[in-house]
């Protein structure tokens, strides 16, 4: 247990781990980012959009992409990317858990659970982290089935806003909520060498499912809230709190947890890449000091960033992870000529 060194999961875990970080930008509005709610229409074809270039993203990137693991440098790069991404995350982890549970737990009980629990996700190795994954997954199908039956009585079809498509418009709404979403790097990096011969559908599968499930909460959103949906914060969580089923009327606080462990799912993620990597950089890391050091770096990250330069780090961590696919592109395109 004293250095994470797992092994890359299989091409069905490693979908499952990705699908439940994923899954947690859909009920967390994703970290740093200050774009306003789109209506259901613009909604769902910009969800389509993203899903269709993320999809295209890791088809071109992932063959060969674990030998970028190889450079020191690509290593530096990915390590940074995941402290930024898991700080951010956290930011808005804890601003959900502040909104939803209305517990007055200071933040530092907050980070201090937190980091407990994420430290044993990250030496339990990615194996066990997907079994949690898996189980997260089931519990949060489970939660989609009672939020739909909850709002059914108070879905309104004539909330639906529809207009004729602006070209220039939708493409403006699409830029704006446009993000590269760290999980493609993970994805590409973590895929075994020896799968990328064999052809493999998941990854479409689980960006199909996500765009579904953004569809369907962009539908329930403007079918239950109507205009005021775009001004919402947290706009599922709205939703929850007005839905109940016959003497149960406090079903957002089962939601709000299941959504908190997909943010655990996903953060313990970004903290396990970072160990890892970091240790490529720096081999004479002994026990728990890969962890500690990202500890010490996230709550660095946080402290600077938390409140009034959540999109500068928002900016910087994109560019971070834009660098990273544009090597893992160079790999792809190197990797091939070698084949020829």
């Amino acid at each position: 247990m004293a250095q994470n060194k797992s092994a890359s999961p299989a091409p069905a875990q490693l979908a499952v781990l990705m699908a439940a970080a994923l899954l947690a930008d859909v009920f967390l509005q994703p970290f740093g980012r200050r774009a306003s709610l789109l209506t259901a229409q613009h909604g769902i074809l910009c969800a389509a959009g993203q899903m269709a270039v993320f999809a295209l993203l890791l088809a071109l990137l992932r063959r060969g992409a674990g030998r970028a693991l190889g450079s020191k440098t690509f290593c530096v790069l990915l390590s940074t990317a995941m402290l930024l991404s898991a700080a951010l995350e956290i930011i808005q982890g804890e601003r959900f858990y502040s909104q939803s549970m209305h517990t007055g737990l200071p933040v530092e009980i907050f980070l201090v659970l937190l980091f407990v629990a994420v430290f044993y996700g990250v030496y339990s190795g990615l194996d066990a982290l997907t079994r949690t994954a898996s189980a997260v997954l089931a519990l949060t199908a489970v939660s989609m089935g009672l939020l739909l039956l909850s709002v059914l009585p108070q879905l309104r079809f004539v909330n639906l806003q529809s207009a004729a498509l602006n070209g220039t418009e939708l493409a403006r709404d699409f830029a704006g909520q446009f993000y590269l979403a760290p999980e493609l790097i993970l994805w590409a990096v973590l895929w075994r060498p020896e799968n990328s011969k064999r052809p493999d559908h998941r990854p479409v599968a689980v960006f199909v499912w996500l765009f579904a499930a953004q569809a369907l909460f962009c539908l329930l959103g403007e079918m239950t809230l109507g205009p005021a949906y775009e001004q919402e914060e947290q706009p599922l969580f709205t939703i929850a709190r007005l839905g109940g089923i016959s003497v149960f009327r406090r079903l957002d606080a089962l939601h709000a947890c299941v959504w908190l462990l997909l943010f655990f799912v996903k953060t313990t993620l970004y903290f396990s890449v970072f160990t890892q990597s970091i240790w490529q950089v720096f081999p004479a890391l002994r026990g728990h000091s890969a962890y500690y050091l990202a500890v010490a770096g996230v709550i660095g990250v946080f402290l600077a960033s938390w409140g009034q330069a959540e999109q500068a780090a928002y900016l910087i961590q994109q560019g971070g992870c834009l660098a990273l696919l544009l090597w893992l592109g160079i790999v792809r395109i190197t990797t091939g000529r070698k084949q020829e």
